[in-house]
């Protein structure tokens, strides 16, 4: 009989235990995550900050937090699932009576995009997980990468020279490509300009010198096709980040350098957008950052061929360096370089691939190839 006694007690401990802890487990909890900064480059680290708070005298004795977010945010120190483009990640608390508990993530941002988490599910139950109870809490986070800064001068050799190809004694844009020699090291110059086999050569730090172009602003396009036939969705999406960074880098150059900059390309960022993106122009951070975070969320689809928008806008394209960046050339292509240029425009085409048509070189614009040496390169950098 006392067997039974103490076999009855248990059971309502336990059931009452189970009762209380499951019915009571997320009244007056508290919790909140965020990323430590809303906007960042590929390749930084990062942090995503929890916050728990239990507000009241009922402890929690195991909270697990199941957070989904993208794949491309590399959770630092934990074990996470990852499925197609997700990233599973669990967190686990103990929270006594009125505690508060503060958990820091580090994270690295894989690669651009806009990665949103709206909600995370809370999970918790009794101290032996009889039984457990789940609620979803919503979170809100934002988080925009932007491509990363690659180094065009060692991506890049230029095809051919051209007439357009002319040098000025005055400042007006630093051309991205243009290398006139090289000069010794000043304070004040980005290490990423250093040039190592003449710094080996001369026994002294010796920088690439850039001579400047006559043009007073800068216009990008891009082209989101990575091959001629392609309709809407782009097929090789390596070679359409590559371009994606080319546009990155050229922004973040003239913001360094102050020049009026512009985008265009026949890509989107919202996916059922009809229009290509063409922005107006403007030299401050706050457009050059808005430019940054429309390649961020760039989908790797179409919305125009790229040859109907070029005729669409070759003729809004004055007094301009036009940089077209683009995976292939077409004898279209090459055709409405050559009529921007004819315009007064300073016009290089940037080639990702080696996709030529036959007779598509272009007689009035500069063209920029991948070097053979950095070709296996840009494939990681994409």
């Amino acid at each position: 009989m006392d067997v039974i006694a103490l076999l009855l007690i248990l059971f309502l401990v336990l059931w009452l235990q189970m009762h209380i802890l499951c019915k009571f487990a997320f009244s007056r909890l508290e919790y909140r995550c965020e990323f430590s900064v809303s906007e960042a480059h590929e390749g930084d680290t990062i942090m995503l900050v929890e916050t728990v708070y239990n507000g009241k005298l009922l402890p929690v004795p195991w909270l697990r937090v199941d957070i989904h977010t993208s794949r491309w945010l590399e959770f630092a120190g934990t074990c996470s699932v990852i499925a197609q483009e997700n990233r599973h990640v669990t967190s686990s608390f103990v929270l006594r009576s009125y505690q508060k508990i503060t958990r820091k993530w580090k994270l690295k941002c894989l690669k651009r995009g806009v990665f949103r988490t709206e909600n995370v599910t809370l999970v918790s139950g009794d101290l032996l997980n009889f039984c457990n109870v789940s609620t979803a809490v919503p979170v809100n986070v934002t988080l925009t990468v932007f491509p990363q800064i690659v180094d065009l001068e060692e991506l890049f050799v230029p095809a051919s020279l051209q007439q357009s190809d002319r040098v000025v004694n005055r400042w007006i844009i630093d051309d991205p490509f243009l290398v006139a020699g090289v000069r010794d090291y000043a304070a004040g110059d980005p290490f990423n300009r250093i040039h190592w086999p003449a710094t080996a050569k001369s026994g002294s730090l010796m920088v690439r010198k850039n001579e400047f172009t006559s043009q007073q602003n800068l216009t990008v396009i891009l082209n989101m096709q990575s091959n001629y036939y392609e309709l809407f969705d782009t097929i090789n999406k390596p070679m359409a980040e590559l371009g994606i960074k080319v546009a990155a880098t050229l922004f973040d150059r003239a913001l360094r350098e102050g020049t009026p900059v512009r985008f265009m390309t026949n890509g989107c960022v919202e996916p059922d957008a009809k229009q290509p993106i063409v922005t107006g122009e403007a030299a401050d951070r706050d457009h050059i950052t808005s430019l940054l975070r429309i390649l961020a969320g760039l989908r790797m689809k179409t919305v125009k061929d790229f040859r109907v928008l070029l005729e669409d806008v070759w003729q809004d394209i004055s007094n301009s360096e036009v940089v077209i960046i683009t995976a292939y050339l077409t004898v279209e292509i090459s055709r409405m370089a050559d009529r921007i240029a004819s315009e007064g425009n300073n016009v290089s085409i940037v080639l990702l691939d080696t996709v030529y048509e036959k007779g598509s070189g272009p007689k009035h614009a500069d063209m920029y190839v991948l070097s053979d040496s950095m070709r296996k390169e840009a494939g990681k950098l994409a």
